[in-house]
């Protein structure tokens, strides 16, 4: 029997121990923060630990030239996968946590931006999430319920607000990924559990 954790066509795993094949069922992202120890359980609340199940690698700064690694996980009683996000990582985005609340703060006015200052191409990705932020306004309210005054009249008011409920934005995606299964530049698909 090949115990090599070889992977098939189907993307099945063999599982030695139990003597069955654990089928891939959906995945989920989470915050490094989100949990206590070295392994995330498992979202579903299954029993044991989940099982090291390889990495893949994105983008970790605008300018393409440096790599970070997601772990996996897997739980092989439902099969679900888990990739688990460092915490100065956003999802799909490959600014930094605290380069993106020094430029929030400096669109809101209580800020000078980002230190040292963007390079062309981080700037535009700090604009673009900075617009993409202006978009959200209802669904964040909405995730931050009575947590925020109920008449907030620009994306700048909403940064304050939502800064003053959570401290920081490491604080607010937190919240978001706990509340609302949502992050704070999207309602990814991939942090919310599948069906």
């Amino acid at each position: 029997m090949d115990c090599g954790g070889g992977h098939g066509v189907t993307g099945a795993i063999r599982d030695c121990r139990l003597g069955r094949r654990a089928v891939s069922e959906g995945a989920i992202q989470i915050r490094a923060d989100s949990f206590v120890g070295e392994r995330p359980p498992c979202p579903r609340e299954c029993p044991g630990r989940l099982h090291r199940h390889g990495f893949y690698r994105r983008y970790a700064a605008p300018a393409g030239s440096e790599f970070l690694t997601i772990a996996r996980y897997l739980c092989r009683r439902c099969g679900l996968t888990v990739s688990v996000l460092p915490v100065e990582h956003l999802p799909y985005r490959p600014v930094k946590v605290p380069r993106l609340e020094a430029f929030l703060d400096g669109q809101a006015g209580v800020g000078t931006g980002p230190d040292p200052p963007p390079g062309l191409l981080e700037a535009g990705c700090l604009r673009r999430a900075w617009a993409r932020f202006q978009t959200r306004g209802s669904h964040l309210q909405k995730a931050f319920d009575l947590r925020l005054p109920s008449v907030i009249d620009s994306a700048r008011d909403l940064w304050l607000q939502m800064r003053r409920a959570k401290r920081s934005l490491a604080g607010i995606l937190d919240f978001l990924a706990r509340v609302g299964k949502q992050s704070l530049l999207g309602d990814y698909r991939c942090l919310r559990l599948p069906a």
